[in-house]
């Protein structure tokens, strides 16, 4: 009896030493090392690929910084995270104080956003931050898997990123060899063209199916080296094959410059190679469903390419 009380007392000591253990997981990131409780409840999201990376492995966060428009969250996700947010302001200057309202334990930042407001997010939760604005489309894979660990779904991720690995592996076989090809993806907002070069998302996916992007590679990845404000005399001396084109206006800027020889003598201009995609899925959202909806839309692209 006496022995059976003693292995009790020390089996329970055994579990008090352990437990603090299982209550947090450091995670490395872009800003540093933080204990993230174990298997986080309250989650809240300060970009649009860290709503992807959630929603991947079936985890629905209580805040999104969803520029103050529901509608940005798209159907994929709502399928898998439902409706019932709450939005937090823009990505670009979250509502500290709303955040705080949702008692969150857990907020994924992105590092080039809000790295300057880091330590007041640090405050009000643990706070782990990516490159998600000029990060790659390797970058935001491996955000992804980061996330899952810091929530605890490392196997569904791991189930994920296979099941991710063979639908783009399919786009891929489908698009076939189009190394002879330059595409470039490009936004019209209206006012300006944006140029989505080789060390940005959407210039590193292109690249990955095995496109040409005549725009010279960057040295570093600020945002302005993987997103380059253009003209009309820089478009034409890129003269990509094809344009991929995200606009967030119609008529676009693009739309006004149709009759000028410099416009109608790019390429994909005059060969008529110029596809119009969902600028906002394109543009804005970047991981693991949102490479699989520009895998689909591309499969589609390369199908209508007039050679």
């Amino acid at each position: 009896m006496f022995n059976r009380a003693i292995l009790a007392v020390l089996a329970g000591a055994i579990m008090l030493a352990v437990a603090p253990l299982a209550q947090a997981v450091e995670i490395k990131h872009d800003l540093g090392t933080t204990e993230v409780p174990d298997a986080p409840k309250r989650i809240v999201v300060l970009e649009y690929s860290f709503v992807d990376s959630l929603a991947a492995v079936g985890v629905a966060p209580v805040g999104i910084a969803d520029d103050d428009t529901r509608e940005s969250i798209v159907p994929a996700y709502t399928a898998v995270i439902g409706d019932d947010w709450k939005s937090v302001g823009t990505r670009k200057s979250p509502s500290l104080e709303v955040i705080a309202s949702l008692q969150p334990d857990l907020i994924i930042a992105d590092t080039s956003r809000h790295e300057a407001i880091y330590g007041a997010l640090s405050e009000i939760a643990p706070t782990i931050a990516f490159d998600s604005l000029t990060g790659t489309y390797q970058v935001a894979l491996e955000a992804a898997k980061t996330i899952a660990h810091a929530v605890g779904k490392d196997a569904e991720m791991e189930a994920r990123l296979a099941e991710h690995t063979t639908k783009m592996e399919g786009f891929k076989a489908a698009i076939g060899d189009v190394s002879a090809w330059s595409a470039q993806f490009i936004v019209d907002n209206g006012e300006g063209i944006f140029l989505h070069s080789p060390v940005s998302y959407n210039g590193s996916l292109l690249s990955w199916f095995g496109f040409k992007n005549n725009m010279p590679t960057p040295d570093g990845h600020t945002y302005e080296e993987a997103i380059v404000k253009t003209s009309l005399e820089q478009l034409s001396e890129i003269n990509p094959q094809v344009i991929i084109r995200g606009k967030y206006a119609d008529p676009g800027l693009t739309d006004s410059w149709v009759g000028q020889p410099l416009y109608d003598n790019v390429e994909a201009v005059k060969t008529g190679n110029l596809f119009d995609v969902n600028a906002h899925e394109w543009s804005r959202l970047r991981g693991v469903i949102a490479s699989e909806v520009s895998g689909a839309n591309l499969v589609e692209i390369v199908k209508n390419l007039k050679k």
